[in-house]
């Protein structure tokens, strides 16, 4: 009794299938690792396919998934805050949960997540003994993905007791779990050559440094990760400072400057496009806007900015619903969620994104849920407009469903909304 994702990759598992060969013909390996970690939601129609490959009634793949929806709604609200960096807050969500477990989602999951959390806010005790309690269940599955996570994050641990040897060691078991994946994941591959060239520099292991440095560019360069380029081409010029190659090093150092100077001007254009895309939408160039926005995700993902690219799958959201493709809507809302801060105007704008899904999927609780939450957002964070638009909104829905009273008190609210806004402005009504 998994999450969807989670059943998938239990029943694939237990199958001796690799991603690769569950998604053959079916669509990317890429896609399969989204859907097992629950980042996307596959299409009615692969979803049989997926059953049928597995050899399993579709049934047993929905069975049970999701009945506690705010045990789930919690997890996530736990793992976007991880993503965010927010560290401190999604540690007692995490706690909550593991006192509270249900068959929805897996234990090992929610301890990693804590582990990494209790890294981060320097709780290392506990977090060496969190994650060695990942890592045990992981090495009992063979689950080379998480393996790979967790030495990285046990490294950390030892980096930050200034024990760099053992940093090293667990990063290298890191890097072979990461060459065992179904699917390579050369972001992680990179960064753990990265943190051991960091490693090796502080320790005055230049040379050791300079190779490790060296391969990591490599990667970021075959991937075009402009900011992690940056980064390594700075750890270069310190490795070649430290040998004494002078020239060397000035030649990375200006390499690493040019770009970090290059993204500024680079993001700008980047803000402009989806700026413009979200016109083109509002005008019924859906297609156009969604070419566009595209386009501007795949030159943020190399580039570090993770609000830029919450706000262009924000919008990415709203031309799938424009589209009618709820599905692709609700994951591109999964993903700004999980890039984006928990304090954001589009965290408000992604909740009210989610409640028109929700109603057109006939699940108008739902979709009134969300729409308040979005009220709350924009309340708080005095986006006057566009609060008062999200309560027409709840209102229109209301008065759809005959329910007056609550119609007339959403107007109300309304009509109060405009005036402290106004009076903010120094205008009475």
């Amino acid at each position: 009794m998994f999450s969807l994702g989670q059943r998938i990759r239990e029943l694939r598992l237990k199958q001796g299938l690799t991603q690769i060969d569950l998604a053959k013909e079916l669509c990317t390996p890429s896609m399969i690792s989204q859907i097992e970690s629950d980042k996307a939601r596959p299409s009615y129609k692969m979803l049989f396919a997926i059953a049928e490959r597995l050899d399993v009634p579709l049934e047993k793949l929905l069975v049970d998934v999701d009945l506690n929806m705010e045990y789930v709604s919690t997890y996530k609200m736990a793992r976007a805050m991880v993503r965010s960096k927010r560290f401190a807050s999604a540690i007692p969500l995490l706690r909550d949960l593991l006192e509270t477990p249900r068959a929805q989602i897996s234990t090992m999951d929610i301890l990693f997540e804590l582990g990494v959390c209790l890294v981060q806010t320097n709780e290392l005790a506990e977090a060496e003994q969190t994650l060695t309690q990942v890592q045990e269940l992981a090495i009992m599955r063979q689950d080379h993905q998480l393996l790979a996570a967790v030495w990285k994050e046990l490294g950390e641990i030892e980096f930050r007791h200034r024990r760099y040897q053992l940093a090293v060691h667990h990063w290298q078991k890191a890097l072979a779990n990461a060459e065992q994946m179904d699917e390579q994941d050369v972001y992680l591959k990179a960064e753990l050559l990265y943190r051991m060239g960091q490693t090796y520099n502080q320790t005055g292991q230049a040379v050791e440094a300079l190779e490790l440095y060296d391969r990591a560019a490599r990667m970021y360069e075959s991937m075009e990760s402009l900011h992690e380029m940056a980064q390594v081409y700075l750890g270069l010029g310190i490795s070649y400072q430290q040998m004494n190659d002078h020239e060397k090093a000035a030649e990375y150092s200006e390499r690493a400057a040019s770009i970090f100077e290059g993204l500024e001007n680079v993001l700008m254009t980047i803000k402009t496009e989806i700026h413009n895309a979200s016109l083109y939408a509002q005008t019924g160039r859906v297609v156009e806007a969604e070419e566009m926005l595209m386009r501007a995700i795949h030159k943020l993902s190399g580039m570090g900015d993770k609000e830029i690219e919450g706000i262009a799958y924000a919008e990415l959201a709203q031309v799938f619903l424009c589209k009618g493709d709820m599905d692709q809507a609700e994951a591109a809302c999964q993903q700004a969620r999980m890039l984006l801060p928990e304090l954001h105007l589009d965290q408000a704008k992604i909740n009210r994104t989610l409640g028109e899904v929700a109603l057109c999927r006939g699940q108008t609780e739902e979709a009134i849920r969300r729409l308040q939450m979005a009220v709350d957002g924009y309340r708080r964070l005095d986006a006057a407009r566009e609060c008062e638009e999200t309560m027409y909104r709840l209102a229109q829905i209301y008065r759809s469903q005959g329910e007056y009273e609550r119609q007339a008190e959403v107007l109300e609210k309304m009509r109060d909304v405009v005036k402290e806004a106004l009076g903010r402005r120094g205008i009475e009504l």
